[in-house]
Parts: C-alpha cells; sequence; structure tokens
C-alpha cells in the first residue's frame, strides 16, 4: 500500500512538473518559457510535421488569457468570408481548446478566422460541437504575403473553473489547412481517442490568482411589430423585456429572461411532415434554452423546450464544482388554451474519475394538474473508452380524470470504442403509465434493445482519403398487446476522396406494426457531394423505398430526389439551396392524398461586415390538399452589432397559402428590436 502511494505522489509530481506555466503579463509577451511549436498532422493521421512554421505563445493577465498565433502562409492560405458569430466558413483556421474540469470530459473552443469571423463552442464528452455557448472573447489579425499573425483574447470570465491559484488545467491547439483538408494539432490527439482526446491534452498552470469578476450582464430590449394585414401596430407591456445574467462565482452562473421575444429567430424550413405518424419536433434556436453549459442532462424525449411556446419569464441557475455540478430552470408560459403551464428542472450530478451519476427532477404544472419525473443516469468508464450507463425514469401524474397515475422507464447500455471502431448495445423497458409530458414520448407500454458496430479509417491514398461503415440494428416489443411493434436492420457505407468528393449509401429493412397489422418497408439511399469550388458546392441524393402510408394504412413504393447546392460568391455574399421532390407511385384513385410534391428552402445572405448583414429567407412547398396547392414562406432579417453585445434587428414576415390559384396570407409582419447590454 505505501509503494502505491509513493508510486502515485511520484506519477502526480512529475505532471505538475511538466506542465507548461502560462506566465503573467500585462504586455505581449514572446518568450522559449511561453512558446508552442510542435503541431503534429492528425487528418489525415501520419504524425507528420507541420509543413508551415507555426508558432503560439500565451499569457495571461488578471483578466484574460492571451493566444498569439504567427503561422507561415504560402498561395494556398484560404481567408474565407465574412460571417456571423458562430456561423462557420470555409477556410484556414486556429483553434484552442481549454479544460477547466478532465472529470466532466469537456473543453471551451475558440476559433480564429482570418477575416475575423468568430466561432466558439463546447466540444463535449460524445466529441460532438456545441456552438449554442457563446462568450466574448476577441481576435486580432494581420496578413502579409507570407505571414499570418492572430491575437485572441479569452476573458477568464466567461470559463467555468473551481478552487484558487494554482489552477491546472489543459489546452489542445489546432491549425487547419482548408486546401489540402489537413489538421495539425499540438499536442497529438484525435477525436477517434474517444475521452483520451482530453486526457491527453497539454497540461498548463496559472500560479497567480484570477480577478473574481462577478460578470454581470444587463439586455434590455425594446420590440416594435407591425401586422401589415390589419394595418395595425401593437404595444403593449409585451414590446419591452430584459435578459440578465450574473456570475456569482467563476463556477455559478445565474439567467433571467423577463418576456423573452424570439422575432429575430429565422422561420423554421419547410419539412416534409405530411406522412408522419407522430407530431413532428423542431430543432430549439431560441438562445435561453441552448445557451450556456448543460447540467441537466435530458434529453428530448424528457424536455422538449419548444412546449413551451411564449414564456412570461424563465430563469435558470447552474454551476459546476469540483466535483459535482447542479442547476435550477423554471419558466411560465403564457395563457394560450386557458391556463399558464410552469415547467421546472432541478439537477444534481456527483462526478468522481470515471463515475458520474446524473439526477434530475422535471415538472410541469398548472392550476389543476401537475406531472412529475425523476431522471437517474449513472455512467462508469470501467476501462478507457469503455462505458456502461443506465437510467432509471420514475413519473408521477395527478389530473382531475386520474389522481394518482405512476409510472417508470428504465434503459442500460454498453458502448466501447478501440482505435477506429466503435459499437454500443442498448435496452429498454418502459410501462404503460409513464408520463413525460414536458418531453415528447408518443409511444409506452414498450420495451427495445438495439445494436450498433461501425469503424472509421483514414487510409490516406489517392482515391480514397478517408472511409467508414457502419451496422445496427433494433426491436421495439409492445408489452400491451404482446406483440412486436417495430424491427429493423441497416447498414451504410461513406467515403471522401482527396479531390473534395465524398460518396455514401445506407440500406434498412424493417417491418412496422400500424392499425394491429406488421407492414414490411425498405429504403436505399445513395448521395454524392462536392466542395472544391467555394462558390459551387452541390449534393444530391436519391432514395427509393417501400414505406408505410399511415393515412390509407398501406405500404406503397416511393422515391425521394433531394437537391443541395450553397456557396460563397464572394467575401459578403453567400447562398443555400435545397429542393426535396417526394413521389409514391400506385395510389388508390380518388385517395385524395397528394403522390408528388417539391418542398423548397433558399437562403441568401449579404454580410457588409462580421457586425451588419441582412439574410433573406423563402420556404416553399407544392403538397395539394383539399383547400390549398401550395406554401410560401419568406422572411428578411437585418442584423447590426452597433456596439459589442448590442444589437439592432429589422425584419419582415410573411406566409401565404394557395387557394384557388390566388395566395392568401396568413400573416404578414414587419419588426424593429433593439438590444442594450450593459
Amino acid at each position: 500500500m505505501k509503494n502505491s502511494i509513493v508510486v502515485f505522489v511520484f506519477i502526480l509530481t512529475a505532471v505538475l512538473l511538466n506542465a507548461t506555466a502560462i506566465p503573467y503579463s500585462t504586455s505581449e509577451l514572446k518568450s522559449d518559457s511561453n512558446h508552442l511549436s510542435q503541431f503534429l498532422r492528425i487528418a489525415p493521421d501520419d504524425s507528420l510535421a507541420v509543413p508551415l512554421q507555426t508558432n503560439v505563445w500565451l499569457w495571461h493577465d488578471s483578466e484574460n488569457l492571451y493566444v498569439l498565433l504567427n503561422a507561415e502562409i504560402d498561395e494556398n492560405f484560404e481567408q474565407g468570408r465574412l460571417g456571423v458569430p458562430d456561423e462557420w466558413v470555409d477556410c484556414d483556421f486556429f483553434r484552442i481548446q481549454i479544460i477547466t474540469d478532465i472529470k466532466n470530459y469537456y473543453a471551451y473552443m475558440f476559433s480564429s478566422f482570418p477575416m475575423g469571423n468568430h466561432y466558439d463552442g463546447i466540444r463535449t464528452s460524445g466529441m460532438n460541437m456545441e456552438t449554442e455557448w457563446n462568450s466574448n472573447y476577441q481576435t486580432e489579425n494581420i496578413i502579409t504575403d507570407d505571414l499570418w499573425i492572430s491575437k485572441m483574447t479569452i476573458p477568464f470570465k466567461d470559463l467555468r473553473y473551481n478552487g484558487n491559484a494554482p489552477h491546472q488545467w489543459k489546452i489542445i491547439l489546432t491549425r487547419y489547412f482548408e486546401k489540402d483538408d489537413e489538421f495539425y494539432s499540438c499536442p497529438y490527439g484525435t477525436i477517434s481517442m474517444g475521452k483520451d482526446y482530453f486526457r491527453t491534452a497539454m497540461d498548463i498552470t496559472i500560479n497567480e490568482d484570477i480577478a473574481k469578476n462577478k460578470n454581470y450582464r444587463i439586455t434590455p430590449y425594446f420590440i416594435k411589430k407591425y401586422d401589415l394585414m390589419t394595418e395595425t401596430e401593437s404595444f403593449d407591456p409585451d414590446n419591452v423585456g430584459l435578459d440578465f445574467s450574473y456570475n456569482p462565482t467563476t463556477s455559478t452562473k445565474m439567467k433571467v429572461s423577463l418576456n423573452p421575444d424570439f422575432s429575430d429567430v429565422p422561420m423554421d424550413c419547410a419539412e416534409d411532415n405530411f406522412n408522419i405518424r407522430y407530431a413532428p419536433s423542431f430543432y430549439e434556436n431560441r438562445y435561453f434554452f441552448i445557451e450556456d453549459l448543460d447540467v441537466f442532462g435530458v434529453a428530448q424525449h424528457l424536455f422538449y423546450s419548444r412546449h413551451i411556446v411564449q414564456p412570461s419569464y424563465a430563469v435558470k441557475f447552474t454551476g459546476n464544482a469540483e466535483n459535482f455540478s447542479y442547476g435550477f430552470l423554471s419558466a411560465k408560459d403564457k395563457d394560450t388554451f386557458g391556463e399558464d403551464d410552469f415547467y421546472n428542472m432541478a439537477a444534481f450530478k456527483p462526478k468522481w474519475e470515471n463515475l458520474s451519476i446524473q439526477m434530475t427532477l422535471l415538472n410541469r404544472m398548472n392550476e389543476d394538474y401537475h406531472n412529475e419525473v425523476l431522471y437517474i443516469n449513472p455512467v462508469w468508464e470501467f476501462i478507457n473508452n469503455h462505458t456502461l450507463w443506465g437510467e432509471i425514469d420514475l413519473s408521477w401524474q395527478d389530473t382531475s380524470d386520474d389522481p394518482d397515475k405512476k409510472g417508470y422507464a428504465v434503459y442500460s447500455g454498453y458502448s466501447g470504442e478501440e482505435g477506429d471502431l466503435s459499437w454500443n448495445v442498448t435496452a429498454s423497458k418502459m410501462s404503460k403509465d409513464f408520463c413525460a409530458d414536458m418531453g415528447q414520448i408518443y409511444e409506452t407500454g414498450i420495451s427495445n434493445y438495439s445494436a450498433y458496430f461501425g469503424q472509421n479509417s483514414d487510409p490516406d491514398g489517392k482515391i480514397i482519403s478517408d472511409f467508414g461503415y457502419a451496422i445496427w440494428g433494433g426491436e421495439t416489443y409492445d408489452d400491451e398487446a404482446d406483440r412486436i411493434d417495430h424491427h429493423d436492420i441497416g447498414g451504410n457505407i461513406w467515403l471522401n476522396s482527396p479531390h473534395d468528393l465524398s460518396f455514401s449509401i445506407n440500406v434498412n429493412v424493417g417491418e412496422d406494426c400500424y392499425n394491429d397489422t406488421l407492414h414490411y418497408w425498405d429504403n436505399v439511399f445513395i448521395s454524392l457531394r462536392h466542395w472544391s469550388i467555394s462558390w459551387f458546392r452541390p449534393s444530391i441524393a436519391y432514395s427509393n423505398s417501400h414505406s408505410l402510408v399511415y393515412s390509407l394504412a398501406e405500404t406503397f413504393d416511393n422515391d425521394t430526389l433531394n437537391l443541395n447546392l450553397s456557396g460563397d460568391i464572394s467575401h459578403n455574399l453567400t447562398y443555400s439551396f435545397t429542393s426535396t421532390r417526394k413521389r409514391y407511385f400506385k395510389f388508390p384513385a380518388n385517395c385524395s392524398i397528394d403522390n408528388e410534391y417539391w418542398i423548397s428552402n433558399a437562403d441568401l445572405t449579404f454580410n457588409f461586415s462580421n457586425k451588419l448583414s441582412i439574410t433573406n429567407g423563402l420556404r416553399h412547398n407544392n403538397y395539394e390538399t383539399s383547400c390549398t396547392t401550395a406554401y410560401v414562406g419568406f422572411f428578411s432579417n437585418l442584423r447590426y452589432e452597433y456596439k459589442d453585445n448590442c444589437n439592432l434587428y429589422i425584419g419582415y414576415k410573411t406566409a401565404q397559402d394557395e387557394i384557388d390559384e390566388n395566395y392568401v396570407p396568413n400573416y404578414r409582419q414587419a419588426y424593429f428590436k433593439v438590444t442594450y447590454t450593459l
């Protein structure tokens, strides 16, 4: 036992001694002690040294971390274009990831683009990038014939961290070459490593105290709307709102939104929702519900924020300590159908090196009703990148019709990664009386199991640069009816060539039970994409299927054609266009269901600068029903950041249905919105 302690202390001491100390300085500092330059190629994964000299220096004062990049460039350097924050731009870039909490396996991500674009977010333990998190980091760029100089200023107040100095953190630096599609990393680390990607990051130490900045942020807003159909304007208490955020400590944050308004959020894209079994779901794009570190840990099946249509207020408090995280959220939806609904969540998550237990209590209620769900989710990484997990959901619902309804759902699974291989298996069971009215659950009283196996490989050949394949399958059993409700099996293959060409094919077969009958279905999907020309990036996909039409309770042959085109016409102008044609064969005569229709979306954005832009969007489908033959929607949004974090929005939205060859508007509205951040 004593020998083990001695070994542990020796290893810990060695790690701390080898950590790079970030020096304190109030002016630019370039020395050997804070200099990093050992970038190795990770995609393709061959560990070759970066071909163009790349030097990075790091230092800090009490308020900010400073990152200075001096990168040699050549004739292949891609500057990209202008864009709004968190809008991806195809170009060369530099990125730093900062890990302040290794036990939770996430990293803050800050990118520097040659044109000064801002792109920040959080890399999660699943290697996904969530750009909804935002910071106030700044970049300054100078580009000469052979050198790109970029200085990044990253406020400590935007990071969550625990304890006092010295702060033991980790970093990962990345340089990307757009022309050759190559990534270089310092230190070496690839996302295929799973959680080892975070563990092998470079250790850094900040020995000096960081200012305990409370980071107040108050953003009042005013909005004026004008209904162009009734030619009336609106002004009432709903025209004024307030967003407030405050960091009581370096690891906690509180956000309050009073009468939040989302007029500046673009229209949802037109989607094919004409043959679906359940209500459609939409991506959440309202900042209050998606911005900030997620400590609640629940998926959409338990909490679907789009249920909250127009909150009169929303409050969120989150904290992240060294050995646990916690949070609370409460929102009141405005009286829409005669009752105000309240949505609440409280979460606590203890965490150890390889084990965490997420516990969240969810609640939805009004005057005559309430529904609670207790969510417990232990996750144990028993070997590096091999994880066992479970989930227990207990529900209570109290209504006038059923005053004491209780239910449960249990899930379990195992996932593993070895090299470029990954796999997982899951099993679940849900009782008939399980209720989660704040989420999206459409079937209860079922059992399910599924399995997945896949591989991603980087051969770096002249014809194929990387490829992958996967197979999967699963079955859902209806416990109440004692029958199979669904089963499927599928697989896919995808590959990329060094010539910016990608190809993929998916095959799925299965059966679904509908109206007490099992219906066989199948689908073959093929896609092709090319992106070497910046102003012309086309893709095409075709699928041939035999699928169930729910309104007819029968299966029919059908095919789908997807066309996509996007590009950057200049540093200022970008566009995207998607169009889908759906076609069914051998429909019964006089069934009154459209057997062929198109769905299209088009967006055009002109960026005068990174702070001033105008976006126009068109949404269209020509699905015919008994009363309409088409739908068209249009929006135009102008955004101007007239001061840091202070914005002016001017916009117009309209939606129309085609009836008897004439377009009849559903609504036409113009708005003016101004926000000011203190």
